[in-house]
């Protein structure tokens, strides 16, 4: 591990040689002799800690340091002086200074103030970092929460969708949902449906469409990826490849979401042809009662019926058709 960088801000030379006996082996020690070449000596190369004399020539330590403070600097700042009474302490403290050190000097109490400065620098460092973290997974915690919201509302829906516009238009409004866009084509027995998030898909988008359908399940392009189930294909052009995890997060929920899509449509093909099937037994049951009706008359004396029982008869046949007819 390297040695902490220190600055020594000290006009004495007896004070200088002083601290650079005491430091060295332990810091990567650097020295100067007034506030303004402290301030550059900083600027040139910022230190892990800095040593800083209060009564200096031209600028005094705690101007140095408020100037280190207005710049954004946070490294800890050690005063140094031979007047430590409470109105000295607090303007080292008003002008953001981290301790106080009483010339003369101890050696021993130097280098454990500094250790112990540059310890807790450290823990507030990873405070910070650790509080950052945290931050960000609870944001990326409620974001994936939303994402997931807004598939699940898919899902809650999916049955009320009545056609393959009204499946294509819920796909479109997820998209938008997830500040995404695209295009989509949900088709089947009943033909097929064109939409894009921008509105009317156009002949561009229908060809990408077009080939899609041709691709695997999942494929990526860049920003674009494709989605293709049978009955339902969905193109995306503006994946978020700048944030891998949301990115990753929503490849999944839009894999789900075409899934999903694909067997409604599915399942309105089944519906449509088992309403074709029933109409068709229906049709077949009124022409059967339809001849029947016209071959009554005939059969009416064969069965020895009185006219009041053909009519009836004629009127039982007459209500039947009617009722399959409102069915």
């Amino acid at each position: 591990m390297s040695e902490a960088k220190l600055l020594v801000v000290e006009d004495s030379k007896t004070q200088r040689a002083f601290y650079a006996s005491v430091l060295e082996g332990h810091y990567a020690t650097r020295f100067a002799t007034q506030g303004k070449e402290a301030l550059a000596l900083v600027e040139d190369d910022t230190p892990d800690v800095i040593l800083l004399d209060v009564e200096m020539p031209e600028m005094d330590g705690y101007e140095v340091c408020r100037r280190l403070r207005e710049q954004g600097l946070d490294m800890p700042i050690l005063f140094i002086s031979a007047h430590v009474e409470l109105q000295e302490r607090l303007q080292g403290y008003d002008a953001g200074g981290n301790d106080f050190l009483c010339k003369p000097i101890d050696p021993r109490e130097l280098l454990l103030k500094l250790a112990l400065v540059l310890r807790q620098r450290d823990e507030q460092r990873q405070l910070q970092e650790n509080g950052r973290s945290a931050f960000s997974a609870a944001m990326t915690a409620m974001s994936a929460m939303s994402e997931m919201g807004v598939l699940v509302d898919f899902i809650r829906n999916i049955n009320k969708l009545d056609s393959y516009q009204d499946i294509t238009q819920s796909i479109g409004n997820t998209l938008e949902a997830y500040g995404l866009h695209g295009c989509m084509q949900v088709y089947g027995s009943q033909g097929e449906h064109l939409h894009a998030t921008d509105g009317q898909a156009t002949p561009l988008e229908a060809s990408i469409i077009s080939n899609a359908r041709t691709l695997t399940h999942i494929y990526s392009s860049g920003s674009n990826t494709s989605f293709n189930y049978p009955h339902c294909c969905l193109v995306v052009r503006d994946m978020p490849l700048d944030d891998e995890d949301r990115c990753g997060r929503l490849r999944d929920h839009l894999a789900i979401l075409a899934e999903v899509a694909a067997s409604r449509a599915q399942g309105l093909d089944e519906l449509h042809r088992e309403v074709s099937a029933l109409q068709a037994r229906i049709q077949a049951q009124q022409a059967s009662l339809v001849e029947l009706r016209r071959q009554l008359p005939g059969a009416s004396a064969t069965l020895g019926l009185s006219p009041d029982q053909q009519t009836a008869v004629g009127r039982l046949f007459d209500q039947l058709m009617l009722s399959l007819q409102k069915s």
